[in-house]
């Protein structure tokens, strides 16, 4: 098959196409003919070698693709199914035409192969933040990256249990966030103030996707560090706040599977910014690095 193989680790130069053999699923797992790989922030800090990975490497953390193959003792997911999760390993990942998966959620009729691949990694972090923030109906939440794939899947599940939702984007994106049925408020200066008066009935909690150094305005605008959490901010033990990042041990797929279904009924957003064929792998890389991509950026192998 062809696929993004590393050698080495490094500057997105390093991503190159090359030959690299088929993999054979193995018990419980599918082979998966990928149709679009999600491209994120964790691909880059592995690409730049943050995770030690062994070369060589096939990286990519999400995907959406058809069933080709199944292992022994698969109970889920048959030839042709449509399918999007995640690769079981690191190493083995969806930057390449095959990948193998135990992992995963069936994508609903009307839903593409883009938009199931830009949902995956989202959904599932979103909803794991919101229930460490115990979110319950009719209270007022603050999503800091509302406009980005983390930070619009918050607001959708958000805005799905009843909860008022304040989301911290962009000016450019303020009318996106805006659909999504948040309040748009601009980052910048001042940010504190522009979420009270947005909020004159306070505040109960607060989601952090950006990573941009946000956490101390948060942290006065609810008083304390109590009711939030980050998915994005390395820094967060320093303030006091939980950070959870998303990993092999805590992938859920139900929520991926709740939000590909609300994309298949019309209540769900998943934006693309911009699709690279599998051989620009380090184009999406660059452009992704520049946080500026308005949408999911996508792989098409």
């Amino acid at each position: 098959m062809k696929a993004v193989v590393l050698t080495s680790f490094g500057e997105p130069s390093v991503l190159r196409v090359a030959e690299a053999p088929r993999p054979v699923p193995g018990p419980g797992q599918v082979l998966v003919r990928v149709h679009a790989a999600g491209v994120n922030p964790a691909e880059i800090q592995a690409r730049a070698g943050a995770f030690r990975l062994r070369a060589p490497a096939i990286i990519g953390f999400e995907f959406a693709g058809v069933v080709e193959a199944v292992g022994p003792g698969v109970d889920v997911g048959v030839v042709g199914d449509r399918v999007a999760g995640w690769p079981d390993s690191a190493t083995q990942g969806s930057y390449a035409e095959y990948t193998v998966s135990s992992n995963f959620a069936m994508i609903p009729d009307g839903v593409s192969f883009e938009e199931a691949a830009a949902t995956v990694i989202g959904a599932d972090n979103a909803a794991r933040a919101l229930g460490l923030l115990n979110i319950r109906p009719g209270e007022t939440l603050v999503v800091t990256g509302a406009s980005g794939a983390l930070g619009g899947a918050a607001v959708q599940f958000a805005r799905q249990r009843g909860v008022t939702v304040i989301g911290v984007a962009g000016t450019a994106n303020a009318d996106f966030v805006r659909s999504l049925g948040a309040t748009p408020v601009a980052h910048g200066p001042g940010l504190v103030d522009r979420i009270r008066a947005a909020a004159p009935g306070g505040v109960d909690a607060a989601l952090d996707t950006a990573g941009k150094g946000l956490l101390p305005a948060l942290v006065d605008l609810l008083g304390g560090p109590d009711r939030i959490v980050t998915l994005a901010d390395r820094d967060a033990a320093q303030h006091g706040v939980v950070f959870s990042p998303g990993g092999s041990g805590n992938r859920d797929r139900g929520p991926v599977q709740e939000a590909l279904n609300l994309i298949a009924a019309g209540a769900w957003a998943a934006r693309i910014g911009r699709s690279f064929p599998l051989d620009e792998a380090a184009d999406a890389h660059r452009l992704v690095a520049t946080g500026h991509t308005h949408g999911k950026v996508i792989l098409l192998p």
